[in-house]
């Protein structure tokens, strides 16, 4: 039996290898393809280079007709390259073109996502056979894109859980980077996001202004940035802030487990930070998502809708960060108590979904 991957962004990658490799275990053969992105290529190319990822098609950038015209041509370049002939289940976290071939192919796909709020999802979901999701997540976020609620099926887990449960922190991207003392981390939000598209230029304006207050407390700042333009605007903006500033994609878990706090604009690394025990502040932009509810209504995650709003709760958690860290630690504690490894649930549905 053949399984096919589709990855489109770098939670997807570490997602979708850790997956792989249950199925693996159990004797799937594993196909997997992504698509030229810069917040991809690296990691595909350096610390995933033996899963032997078929780079097909690229990234779209800012516009919404240049996104569509790129989802065009990498179908096509999907359906030559691809050899689905050969492939018994097809599975992605919302790979338009991926779950287009499926269906065009009657081949079955499995929605594997944490993200109901995605306006890929009344694309995908319908012809979906099973949709794979977090407990927490609510049927009916999925139901009404027309899904039968038997499809839908809820793991025990957040789905950095899959590539966390076996981590070991390595400070050699620490030593690489050049960093010494303490540092907070900052992740930017996904401004090319066709749900968001921020106007990064006016974010960054803030963030220079949070910055005057953590340096302080003698803080260090590293600024994990997506983008080439908000590289660009960064470099403009935060100029001697004492700021650095990571151009290339890393394994940021490395980089969280080091930091003593974390400021997220987005969803996956927020997650990351409240499972290792950080402090962490979430400006996610735009209405929050089910599972940053989750963890701001646990007290793992204080989340703003902008970062001016956040400022006395960062000033407050710097006046005190040893008695966060350690409150922050307890609750991540519970929150893995919380959770089931879902390893058999997970190799029962890709076999439900492969029997129809």
């Amino acid at each position: 039996m053949m399984l096919w991957f589709d990855i489109l962004t770098p939670k997807q990658l570490f997602y979708f290898t850790s997956i792989a490799k249950i199925l693996k275990k159990r004797g799937y053969s594993i196909f997997l393809t992504s698509r030229r992105y810069e917040q991809l290529d690296s990691l595909i190319e350096e610390a995933f280079r033996d899963w032997e990822i078929k780079i097909i098609g690229r990234f779209g950038g800012y516009s919404l007709r240049d996104k569509l015209k790129a989802s065009i041509e990498r179908l096509n370049l999907l359906i030559d390259e691809v050899p689905i002939e050969e492939i018994d289940l097809v599975v992605s976290s919302g790979s338009v073109e991926a779950s287009r071939i499926a269906y065009g192919l009657r081949k079955p796909h499995i929605l594997a996502s944490d993200s109901p709020h995605s306006p890929v999802n009344p694309l995908t979901a319908p012809s979906s056979r099973r949709i794979l999701t977090p407990w927490i997540i609510e049927t009916s976020e999925w139901t009404r894109y027309g899904v039968r609620p038997i499809q839908v099926k809820k793991y025990r887990v957040l789905d950095p859980y899959f590539w966390l449960k076996d981590f070991h922190p390595d400070n050699s991207i620490i030593k690489d980077l050049g960093i010494e003392g303490e540092y907070i981390l900052v992740r930017l939000p996904e401004s090319a996001a066709s749900y968001l598209m921020l106007d990064d230029t006016q974010y960054i304006k803030v963030l220079a202004n949070l910055i005057d207050v953590i340096r302080r407390y003698d803080m260090k700042i590293l600024v994990l940035v997506r983008y080439r333009e908000q590289t660009q605007i960064a470099e403009q903006l935060l100029i001697n802030k004492d700021t650095l500033i990571v151009r290339k994609p890393v394994i940021a878990s490395h980089l969280i487990y080091y930091s003593k706090m974390f400021i997220g604009g987005g969803g996956t690394m927020t997650q990351e930070a409240a499972l290792i025990g950080k402090p962490c502040i979430s400006i996610y932009p735009g209405k929050q998502p089910t599972i940053l509810k989750f963890l701001s209504k646990i007290g793992l995650v204080k989340h703003y809708e902008s970062l001016d709003r956040s400022l006395k709760t960062l000033q407050n958690i710097l006046k005190n960060i040893d008695d966060f860290s350690q409150t922050s630690k307890e609750k991540s504690r519970k929150l893995w108590k919380m959770m089931k490894d879902p390893e058999e649930d997970i190799v029962k549905w890709f076999v439900e979904a492969l029997s129809g």
